[in-house]
């Protein structure tokens, strides 16, 4: 199951804990796309880039989409 999770107008702080509650809540899901935009700042997507920074041991990787530079994919351990 896929997820899609918008983040726009978000701070890093509000994200993360955004991130880290859908990954709680939703237990079944195998990926999140998470929504943070490309035009206005990369804050969000500097701050996906690296899959320590979602602190939860679910996260398997995350990597941008190929098709849309705005969007980053979450993979994550059943």
């Amino acid at each position: 199951m896929t997820l899609e999770l918008d983040l726009h107008g978000l701070t890093s702080e509000e994200a993360v804990y955004t991130i880290q509650r859908t990954i709680v809540n939703n237990p079944l899901c195998d990926y999140i796309e998470v929504i943070h935009g490309f035009n206005n700042g990369s804050v969000l997507k500097d701050l996906l880039s690296n899959k320590a920074n979602i602190h939860s041991k679910r996260v398997i990787a995350t990597y941008p989409n190929p098709y849309n530079k705005g969007r980053t994919i979450i993979v994550l351990k059943k």
